[in-house]
């Protein structure tokens, strides 16, 4: 999971959701303020981990 510094505030991405965002973080210059792998933090696109918990 990144978090990515933006125009509009800070957002966490998942690799799966990044490619979504591309364009707009090449055109607004989104930077990463650093990479985090918790089970607790959630995408704020699809609101999922980057971390499988297994059962």
């Amino acid at each position: 999971m990144k978090l990515w510094v933006t125009p509009n505030g800070d957002r966490w991405l998942c690799d799966e959701c990044q490619p979504e965002f591309e364009e707009q973080i090449r055109s607004e210059k989104w930077r990463v303020a650093f990479n985090e792998l918790d089970q607790m933090l959630r995408c704020s696109h699809c609101k999922h981990s980057d971390v499988e918990i297994p059962d």
